[in-house]
């Protein structure tokens, strides 16, 4: 039978009436908390009892303290005088229990109390927090001006979609957190000035809520990651995952717990662990970083694919496999042509680029035929207009600084040859061009033929068959 157990505990840092109730019910099971680190609460088993518990709080306390100061032993002594066993301390939250009925109160002027909470915050928590919700701003702004400039790359890309959910639910995590904070700070102090100690509390089922969004769009992002078939892509990720983010927690808790072990001062402790951290996280990318690109230039990520040399220098012909190839098209042999493909695709969108090019080593390459096509696959359909008008318009900008008749822009055609929903046609002053935009159920389909080609009612067939279904 485990006589320790750790645990978890979802708590606001100011929850003073959540944790005395908590432990003491954790008390009444025969469990009974005994320290606080990075690691959780850890409980030792005990006989169930009834305990009284009185979470305090220390302002001058630091985490980086090598022990517990002058003062604080005063204080403890104190509260061991009258009944009160100190059960653990986590830089300024000290917490202690009684085995009376009515013990006298540790803290009986509420003014104080709730001074001693709002300066213990001020020194902790609040800085990092304050900081980071900043951080989680800036990051949702840029992620909000992707969106605007560029919706179907944020929206198809996995790790793009993964990272701005990941800023947003921090953003709320920690925008509830500190704005229920102040309103119960103002109500406290009035509460405080006519003796009474106002109740805390905490907003666990939202801190879990969004705890549970984090783990299922993380573990959505490795499935993706690793499924993915781009072995950087998979090779960085495990790298992060288990050599920079373990190692990263282990320097931050290590140095520190050196440091106190030395009986470093706080600010000693803080300084060395800050600049210690620093360093050698910048050695460990450095040698994630050296070893992916001596991975990358041994060829460990290629795609695959043909080298060949021209004009002194080396190029490399892939055979991708692609849904639409010349030879669907034309007829001839496209044996010199290297065929690319690239995209990725989320749970909401997906968008693919398909190249199909002569190599530049093929005999008049200049005068060869090529393929090019963009196919973003619309799952989610609430996304299907914003789609479309992106794509009409991404072009835009090009028109900024020419007069009206001389705009290039997509121009309704006629979508039956191509057995589209709808179909535009790329014109421009020289009248229309090879490249069309066609619209199909739940993708669409962007594709540019030579400019000397004359496209024909079976090749817009061949292109609805291989790309439209």
């Amino acid at each position: 039978m485990k006589e320790t157990k750790r645990r978890l505990e979802w708590f606001s840092i100011y929850d003073r009436t959540g944790m005395e109730k908590h432990l003491a019910r954790m008390a009444e099971k025969g469990w009974l908390l005994d320290k606080i680190d990075s690691g959780g609460w850890r409980y030792r088993r005990t006989e169930p009892k009834k305990l009284i518990f009185s979470v305090c709080y220390f302002p001058k306390a630091s985490a980086f303290d090598p022990g517990p100061s002058e003062e604080q032993e005063t204080f403890y002594d104190f509260c061991q005088h009258t009944g009160w066993t100190l059960a653990a301390a986590s830089a300024q939250l000290q917490v202690f229990y009684n085995e009376r009925e009515n013990p006298v109160p540790i803290d009986t002027d509420p003014v104080t109390e709730v001074d001693a909470i709002h300066r213990s915050v001020k020194r902790g928590a609040l800085p990092s927090q304050l900081a980071l919700l900043a951080i989680c701003t800036l990051n949702a702004a840029m992620l909000v001006g992707r969106l605007v400039g560029d919706p179907i790359g944020v929206l198809s890309s996995p790790a793009n979609l993964v990272v701005g959910i990941c800023w947003v639910i921090l953003f709320l995590l920690v925008a509830v957190e500190w704005g229920s904070y102040f309103l119960w700070h103002l109500k406290a102090v009035l509460a405080a000035e006519h003796g009474e100690f106002l109740d805390t509390h905490s907003h666990r089922s939202f801190q879990i809520g969004c705890l549970v969004v984090l783990a299922v769009v993380t573990v959505y992002f490795l499935a993706a990651t690793f499924t993915s078939g781009n072995r950087l892509l998979m090779a960085v990720m495990a790298l992060v995952l288990f050599l920079y983010v373990p190692a990263a927690f282990l320097l931050v808790f290590g140095i520190k717990g050196f440091m106190k072990r030395m009986k470093a001062s706080a600010k000693t402790n803080l300084a060395v662990t800050l600049v210690g951290s620093i360093v050698l996280s910048l050695v460990i990318v450095g040698m994630i970083t050296f070893g992916t690109l001596r991975a990358y230039n041994s060829g460990w990520f290629s795609r695959g694919g043909e080298t060949y040399e021209y004009n002194g220098t080396t190029f490399t012909a892939y055979q991708d496999e692609l849904p639409l190839m010349l030879e669907d098209l034309l007829d001839g042999s496209f044996d010199h042509y290297s065929r690319e493909r690239h995209g990725e695709g989320s749970f909401l969108l997906a968008q693919y680029e398909m190249f199909q090019r002569p190599r530049y080593d093929a005999e008049g390459y200049r005068g060869l035929p090529d393929l090019e096509y963009t196919i973003t696959v619309v799952k989610a359909p609430f996304l299907y207009g914003l789609c479309k008008d992106t794509l009409l318009h991404r072009y835009d900008y090009w028109n900024d600084d020419l007069p009206e008749e001389l705009w290039h822009s997509y121009q309704p055609a006629d979508p039956a040859p191509w057995d589209a929903l709808e179909a535009y046609r790329w014109t421009t002053e020289f009248g229309p061009a090879n490249w069309f935009l066609l619209c199909y159920e739940s993708r669409i389909v962007e594709i540019t033929f030579d400019s000397d080609w004359e496209i024909t009612p079976a090749q817009m067939a061949v292109v609805a068959e291989k790309l439209g279904s």
